[in-house]
């Protein structure tokens, strides 16, 4: 556990002096031609996003640029083909998870040759369709309680080149259903339509939801408040997802400095 402590203790040091987001060298891209559209059922009339998904509201701002920058940082880290399926998660409620997520999906939106998805899997607390302004409807609850194809529920969001899976039935035992091989199958049919997916999970410590989920990801990301989480949760989240053989890539630092915006940073 030394690198978290490490990059908190950076972090602290420099929090006065620096308010700016980290940031790492760009790599070059390769262009890739269009990829085919995929039919999207039940088209959403475009809401309201909230003002904190900054990277729709102000998609050249530095924010917006840092969540690309954390994508490069991603795609280094895998290896080709394996940087599809990215969880966010947090060791407690309320660190800002879902935000970043939603911050992230549609900074990786903006690469129009790109196929991205957001899937809402905190059946405990959803709030993807809030942050977007989608009225609820099917989603990932009722794909893991039936066999129906997850396009099925798949819908438009008002951010452009961004589909999302709601959160849809919020079914009474979702720790047995995340434990079942239901949950394979539907981000297996999800990772050959899409090429990037990005999945908002619970916290870690109160439930295992997110436990049974990480070990279908490519790569996981904790999100933490700065300030506000102590080592302890942070140790033993990963810990939990160490043991449940997920690839924990790094965790995101945010609310640092509030400013005009969150601020985010990776530490890996």
């Amino acid at each position: 556990m030394s690198r978290i402590e490490d990059a908190i203790s950076k972090w602290a040091n420099r929090a006065g002096a620096d308010k700016s987001p980290r940031t790492v060298s760009k790599v070059q891209q390769t262009a890739q031609s269009a990829p085919p559209s995929i039919k999207i059922n039940r088209p959403t009339t475009p809401g309201s996003v909230d003002d904190h998904i900054i990277s729709f509201h102000a998609p050249r701002s530095g924010l917006t640029e840092s969540f690309k920058q954390i994508r490069i940082v991603i795609q280094n880290m895998l290896p080709e083909g394996d940087n599809k399926i990215i969880m966010f998660t947090s060791s407690y409620g309320a660190e800002g998870k879902t935000t970043a997520s939603l911050n992230y999906a549609a900074a990786v939106a903006q690469d129009m040759s790109k196929r991205v998805l957001v899937v809402d899997a905190d059946l405990r607390e959803p709030r993807v369709h809030t942050l977007l302004g989608i009225r609820p409807r099917q989603g990932f609850g009722d794909l893991l309680m039936s066999d129906a194809p997850a396009e099925s529920v798949i819908c438009s969001t008002p951010i452009p080149n961004l589909s999302a899976i709601l959160c849809g039935e919020r079914p009474s035992n979702p720790s047995e259903l995340f434990g079942t091989e239901r949950v394979g199958e539907i981000f297996a049919e999800l990772k050959s339509k899409y090429d990037c997916v990005i999945v908002d999970t619970p916290p870690v410590l109160p439930v295992v939801d997110t436990v049974h989920m990480a070990s279908y990801a490519d790569g996981v990301i904790l999100v933490i408040e700065a300030a506000r989480t102590s080592r302890k949760r942070i140790q033993q989240a990963i810990q939990l997802l160490n043991n449940a053989n997920a690839s924990v890539m790094g965790f995101l630092l945010n609310k640092g400095h509030m400013a005009t915006a969150s601020y985010y940073a990776l530490a890996y």
